[in-house]
């Protein structure tokens, strides 16, 4: 993972998943396959995952990924130890299979799997070493193993937006040493990573200063809970529960996107393709789910110097693909029939930080328009404003707060049915969210408790569902009741990202913390949480509603720090 990239010797050697060992050898079977929970399908792989601390182990995730393939299919086994692969989800061939099981490891094993006939390969897992463990365990373990209280917790959720906690937690800096880091990690941009260290234009100003008394105390906590005073955590590590009952009843399969792909939204068309914005480079990019094949479609550049990327995309009715294209101030659109890439700017952002993040067009056949907002930037004139602009002739119009409220920050930009646009603001002590109707440019605010709101989606009954990052929750409005309903998600610290409903009955939700996708039964209140076969950073759901051989929902999702999308799809109700 590009993550964990030059971390130093801590990490020398280590895998997430597993080590490299000695290879097994797999002889096809002409006997039937056990009955599984995956169902009576004929199968192509089969077996048993046992230990000798735990005998039979429930809620491993086991892998296999044909040798030379982009793609990745996981099943996960039951409560008698067993995994099944169906038959449709793999070809003939020779496949490297892992696993994951926290606190567990597995040598190098491949599988030779004929077209006639079922294999069976049993796996003997071995317990895990301190330090691999380690690295097997996800933000939330991590966050949750530190000590600390909830404020303290909290605050380093922003870690996330470039990286994962190994960074902060194996760092072996003082509090003074790590102020002067937490401070530069605030002067990079929003998309910033490793891999692509953008500034911020006014960074130089900003590091010139001394750290702020909130950068120092940042500091300080995670001096408290790093390596500074030792090889090790100074404190015990707390890890979760593998997944039992339903959440082993699923099938995951995971696409590698070439190259330093970074993929912040993904977007099923009618035709069965992923589009996907790249968070860091300038393409526009579309997933064949059928071949793995990915197509990437070059956005210019129009601001040299500034970074490149997009964040949210959106389509209209007529299939176009829009992109916000962030630091280059562009609003990106292609024709998925020409593919014909175009763009649309105003000069006036030609000059600072001004960005595009948030656009939707889902429902601009009923007036013509989409909605935009600027976000950031050290320009007041042309940070955080909200745009209605024309698709007949590109035509932005500022939509304006009411007098003596606050300029309308977005970390989510939702139409309803009627291409009124809800905004909400990403901020831990924000208890509003806002919306603009369409025709009047009239904007009210609704209460929602602590937690503002992040990203979102409208459902058919005209529902507005979005995630609250900082206290770890979904919610839902109705404005025919004008009613807020909250639901904790049920992992600590997961910094919910984003939540969609299927208009059946199942609420999908993921995050960037827990390498976990949720589903809530909306009439019951049961939560299924399916764990991922990789360490994942999600920051938007697609939900699939249709065309699923189970027939129940599924979900998009994707790995935007590791170049990955997701295709979770569940096997039971």
């Amino acid at each position: 993972m590009r993550d964990f990239k030059s971390f130093g010797s801590v990490l020398t050697g280590l895998a997430l998943v597993g080590v490299i060992g000695l290879g097994l050898s797999v002889s096809p079977l002409l006997a039937g396959a056990p009955a599984m929970a995956q169902g009576a399908a004929p199968a192509a792989l089969t077996g048993k995952v046992t230990s000798t601390a735990e005998g039979a182990m429930e809620g491993v995730v086991v892998s296999a990924k044909r040798q030379g393939s982009t793609i990745m299919v996981s099943v996960v086994t039951n409560a008698q130890g067993q995994y099944r692969f169906p038959k449709d989800r793999l070809e003939p061939g020779v496949y490297d299979i892992t696993m994951r099981a926290i606190g567990y490891t597995l040598p190098k094993t491949t599988a030779t799997l004929a077209a006639n006939a079922p294999a069976e390969l049993n796996l003997d897992l071995k317990k895990a070493s301190p330090d691999r463990l380690l690295m097997q365990m996800s933000n939330s373990e991590l966050l949750q193993s530190a000590p600390g209280n909830d404020s303290q917790k909290t605050s380093m959720l922003r870690c996330l937006d470039c990286h994962g906690f190994q960074r902060p937690f194996f760092s072996k800096e003082t509090a003074d040493e790590m102020a002067l880091t937490v401070q530069r990690m605030g002067a990079h941009t929003a998309n910033a990573s490793p891999d692509f260290p953008f500034f911020a234009q006014d960074a130089s100003e900003k590091l010139s200063k001394p750290p702020s008394q909130g950068e120092k105390d940042l500091g300080a906590y995670i001096a408290s809970i790093n390596m500074s005073k030792g090889d090790s955590l100074p404190y015990p590590l707390k890890t979760m529960a593998r997944p039992k009952g339903k959440a082993t009843q699923v099938i995951v399969t995971t696409y590698d996107l070439p190259g330093l792909a970074a993929p912040h939204d993904t977007l099923l068309d009618p035709r069965g393709n992923v589009w996907f914005s790249d968070f860091q480079e300038q393409f526009i990019s579309k997933l064949d789910p059928k071949t793995g094949k990915v197509t990437q479609y070059p956005v210019p550049v129009a601001k040299p110097g500034f970074p490149t990327g997009g964040l949210m995309i959106t389509m209209d009715k007529d299939g176009n693909i829009w992109e916000g294209m962030m630091g280059q101030a562009q609003i990106a659109k292609i024709d998925p029939k020409t593919e014909e890439v175009s763009f649309l700017m105003a000069p006036e952002w030609d000059k600072g930080d001004t960005r595009f993040t948030m656009i939707d067009a889902l429902h601009s056949n009923v007036d013509g328009k989409l909605w935009t907002k600027t976000n950031g930037g050290p320009d007041p004139d042309h940070s955080n404003k909200l745009y209605q602009v024309e698709l007949a002739t590109g035509k932005f119009t500022e939509v304006l707060p009411p007098p003596g409220k606050r300029d309308i920050a977005a970390y989510g930009l939702v139409t309803d049915l009627n291409n009124n646009v809800y905004g909400l603001d990403n901020n831990f002590a924000q208890k509003q969210i806002w919306r603009t109707d369409a025709k009047t440019g009239q904007t009210t605010y609704i209460d929602v408790q602590n937690g503002g709101g992040r990203r979102g989606h409208i459902d058919a009954q005209n529902r507005l569902w979005f995630s609250q990052f900082y206290t770890n929750r979904y919610g839902m409005y109705d404005p025919a009741a004008n009613k807020v309903t909250l639901y904790d998600v049920p992992t600590p610290f997961a910094g919910a990202y984003d939540v969609q409903f299927d208009d059946k009955k199942y609420v999908w939700g993921a995050d960037m913390s827990t390498d976990l996708v949720q589903r809530m039964d909306l009439d019951t209140g049961e939560w299924t949480s399916y764990l991922l076969p990789i360490s994942i950073n999600v920051r938007h759901v697609d939900v699939q509603k249709t065309d699923n051989p189970t027939g129940l929902t599924s979900m998009w999702a994707e790995g935007q720090q590791n170049g990955k999308i997701v295709h979770v799809e569940p096997l039971a109700p």
